[in-house]
C-alpha cells in the first residue's frame, strides 16, 4: 500500500476521532499525539517509494488524480509532520485551561491533513481540493484564541478567497490550453506556448502562491492573524504553514514550467521575470523586518520576521544559480526550526507569567534558563550568524546574489539581516535580561513536556549549523529531480569552483572565540553577586518602584530617524492603493443591479473578451 494513502488516512482518522472525543480533551491529546507519531514515522519511511505514483479510483474530465512521491514533497512532508508533532507535544501542557480550545487537535490535524494532500498532489485538481481544505483550516485555526483572532482570521479569509480564486482560474487555463490536469503532462506542452501566453500563465500561479506565502506587498494579514491566536499555533503557522506557498513556487518555477522556460521570459537584459520576483523578494526581505523593530508584543515581532524570513527564500530561488535555489531550500527547513523555537520559548515564557507583551516582561534569565537558552539558539540563527544553521543557507544565498551579478539584491539580503539582528536584540533583552518585575520572583521554568519539543530544536538548530550536509544531501536530489544543478557538498559544508564553506573550522573559531571570552572573564578582578536592587543610578539608590530597565520605546532614536521615511514612503503607498481600491470598489460595485437581463449581458462579453484576448496569447 502506499505510504501516501497510509499518511492521509491517519491525518483524516484524526480529525474524525478528535470530533468523535470533543468532550473529553484528555484523549483528545493522546489519540493527537499517537496520531502524529504515527504521521512522522511513515513520513521518514516514504523514502522508498519516491517516484512513485498512485491514483484515485475515480475520474475527472476523463482523466486519472492521485498523487506523486518525490524528493520535494519528502522533504516538505518530514517537516510538516515533524514539527506537528513538536507542536502536540508542547501543546499537551501548554493547552491546559485555556478557553475556546475544544477544536483545538480537530483543526491541526485538518491542517495538516490538508497540507500533506497539497504537496503530494500530482495534478491541478487534487492540488486545489486540498489548496481548499488547507486554507479553510487556516482560517479555523486563525479564529480560535484571543478577542482579536475572529477579527484578524476575517482579513485572512479575504487574502486566501483571492488566492483561491486566482489559482482557480490558472487551473481552467492550464486545462483550456493543455487539455490536462496532470502536471507532467502540462510539464511537457509548456514548450508549446507563446512567451507571452507563458509568462502570464506562470504569472497567475505565482501570485496565488504569493499570497499564502505573505510576499510583499500581499502580507499584511499574517502578523494580525498569526500573533492574535494560541501562541503554539503561532508556532505552527510560522514554521510551515506559509512555506507551502514556497512549495507551489518552487515546484511550479522548476518542476512544471523549469529554469529554461523561465529564463526566455526576459523584458531588458537582466530585467527578467526572475530579477522582478528577486525585487519582491528583496522587498519581502526589508521591509517587514524593520518593521518588527516597532513591535511591543514578542508574537507580533516574530510574526513580521516570518513575513521577512520567507523573502531570503524567495530570493534564493529568483538566483536562479545552483547554490542560491540550495540556499533558499534549505532556509526554508532553517527557519521552520529556529522560529518554532523562538516561539516556543515565548510561549513558555507566556505560560508562566501570562503576557508576551515586551514592556513588562524582563529579568527572567535565572527564573526560566531553558526557555532562554532556546530562545538564544533560535535568535542566533534567526539572525544569520554562526554557528546556527541560519547562517549556513543565508550564506549560501549571499554568495548566489554576489557570483550571479546581482549587488543590490545582496546589499538588501545583508541590510535585512542587520535589521534582524536589532530586533531579536530587544527580544531577547526585553524577556529575560535587565530587571526582573517583583511579580514574576515565584516564577519557574516550564515542565518537561514543554521543554522536550525545544531541547529537540535546540539540537537540530545547532547541527544543521554544524553538520549543513544532513540535509544538503536531500537537497541535492530535490535540484537534480528538478533539472537543476546540485551543488556539491560534504557533511560540513560546500565545496565549489567559487569558494567552499567548511562549518566545522567556522564552530570551532566561533567556540574559540567564546573561550578566549570566557578566560579573560575569569582573569578579571574578582566578582560578588549582589540583588539587583543593590545598585544605585545618578546619584540614587535603586528600589522595586523604581524601572531602571529600558524597555519601552527600546529603539526610540532609531524610530525618530526612520519614521519620516516610512510615513511619506511606504504610508502614503499603502494609504494610495487603498484609496484606489476603494475607489475602483465603490465604481465596480454600480454593476451589480440586480436584473437578470444585465447579468446575462455581462457574461456574454466577458465570454467574447476572453475568446479574443485567448486568440492572440495562443
Amino acid at each position: 500500500m502506499s505510504i501516501v494513502w497510509i499518511l492521509l488516512n491517519i491525518a483524516l482518522a484524526g480529525v474524525v476521532l478528535n470530533v468523535l472525543f470533543s468532550k473529553s480533551k484528555i484523549v483528545q491529546k493522546y489519540v493527537s499525539l499517537l496520531v502524529f507519531a504515527g504521521l512522522t514515522y511513515f513520513s521518514f519511511i516514504m523514502y522508498s517509494q519516491v517516484g512513485e505514483h498512485f491514483d484515485f479510483p475515480l475520474q475527472i474530465a476523463g482523466q486519472s488524480i492521485g498523487f506523486t512521491i518525490t524528493w520535494l514533497n519528502y522533504y516538505f512532508g518530514i517537516m510538516i509532520t515533524g514539527i506537528s508533532l513538536l507542536t502536540v507535544i508542547f501543546s499537551l501542557k501548554y493547552m491546559e485551561g485555556k478557553d475556546g480550545s475544544t477544536n483545538y487537535y480537530t483543526v491541526l490535524t485538518l491542517k495538516t491533513f490538508g497540507m500533506l494532500g497539497v504537496i503530494f498532489s500530482s495534478d491541478l485538481i487534487t492540488f486545489f481540493v486540498f489548496w481548499e481544505i488547507m486554507s479553510w483550516s487556516t482560517f479555523a485555526l486563525m479564529s480560535t484564541g484571543g478577542k482579536e483572532a475572529p477579527k484578524s482570521a476575517f482579513k485572512y479569509f479575504v487574502f486566501a478567497i483571492t488566492a483561491s480564486m486566482i489559482l482557480m482560474a490558472g487551473v481552467v487555463l492550464s486545462y483550456s490550453l493543455f487539455g490536462s490536469f496532470d502536471f507532467t503532462v502540462i510539464h511537457g506542452k509548456i514548450g508549446t506556448l507563446s512567451l507571452s501566453m507563458t509568462g502570464f500563465l506562470l504569472s497567475i500561479f505565482i501570485v496565488s502562491f504569493s499570497v499564502e506565502s505573505a510576499v510583499f506587498p500581499v502580507h499584511s494579514w499574517l502578523p494580525d492573524g498569526y500573533s492574535n491566536t494560541f501562541t503554539t499555533f503561532t508556532a505552527y503557522l510560522s514554521g510551515i504553514s506559509t512555506r507551502i506557498g514556497i512549495y507551489g513556487i518552487i515546484l511550479f518555477l522548476f518542476g512544471i514550467f523549469g529554469m529554461q522556460t523561465i529564463d526566455k521570459l526576459s523584458i531588458i537584459g537582466k530585467i527578467n521575470f526572475r530579477y522582478i520576483f528577486g525585487v519582491f523578494a528583496a522587498l519581502t526581505m526589508v521591509v517587514p523586518t524593520f518593521t518588527a523593530l516597532y513591535q511591543h508584543d514578542a508574537k507580533k515581532l516574530i510574526a513580521w520576521h516570518s513575513v521577512g524570513q520567507g523573502g531570503y527564500m524567495l530570493i534564493g530561488l529568483a538566483s536562479g544559480s545552483a547554490l542560491g535555489i540550495a540556499g533558499g531550500m534549505f532556509h526554508v527547513l532553517n527557519h521552520m526550526a529556529y522560529v518554532v523555537l523562538i516561539v516556543f520559548a515565548i510561549a513558555s515564557v507566556e505560560h508562566r507569567t501570562g503576557t508576551t507583551n515586551l514592556n513588562k516582561l524582563g529579568g527572567l534569565i535565572k527564573k526560566m534558563p531553558v526557555s532562554y537558552l532556546a530562545l538564544l539558539f533560535g535568535i542566533i540563527g534567526l539572525a544569520g550568524l554562526p554557528p546556527m544553521n541560519g547562517f549556513v543557507s543565508k550564506w549560501f544565498i549571499y554568495r548566489a546574489l554576489i557570483l550571479g551579478g546581482y549587488p543590490f539584491l545582496a546589499i538588501a539580503a545583508v541590510i535585512g539581516t542587520l535589521g534582524t539582528i536589532l530586533s531579536v536584540y530587544k527580544l531577547i533583552h526585553n524577556m529575560f535580561l535587565g530587571q526582573l518585575p517583583e511579580r514574576y520572583n515565584n516564577v519557574k521554568e516550564v515542565g518537561f513536556s514543554m521543554q522536550l519539543p525545544m531541547w529537540i530544536l535546540m539540537i537540530v538548530v545547532l547541527g544543521l549549523g554544524i553538520f549543513p550536509g544532513v540535509a544538503m544531501g536531500l537537497i541535492a536530489k530535490i535540484q537534480i529531480s528538478l533539472g537543476l544543478a546540485a551543488v556539491p557538498y560534504s557533511l560540513h559544508g560546500i565545496q565549489t569552483a567559487s569558494g567552499q564553506l567548511n562549518m566545522m573550522v567556522v564552530g570551532a573559531l566561533f567556540m574559540g572565540g567564546l573561550l578566549v571570552a570566557w578566560i579573560i572573564y575569569l582573569l578579571g578582578s574578582r566578582r560578588k553577586h549582589i540583588s539587583q536592587y543593590n545598585n544605585y543610578a545618578a546619584g540614587n539608590f535603586l528600589d522595586k518602584n523604581v524601572a531602571y530597565n529600558f524597555n519601552y520605546e527600546f529603539y526610540a532614536a532609531m524610530e525618530h530617524v526612520i519614521d519620516p521615511y516610512r510615513k511619506k514612503i511606504i504610508q502614503r503607498t499603502e494609504q494610495g492603493i487603498a484609496g484606489l481600491t476603494d475607489a475602483v470598489s465603490e465604481y465596480v460595485r454600480r454593476i451589480y443591479t440586480g436584473m437578470i437581463n444585465t447579468y446575462g449581458i455581462y457574461v456574454i462579453t466577458a465570454f467574447i473578451v476572453t475568446i479574443i484576448i485567448l486568440k492572440e496569447l495562443i
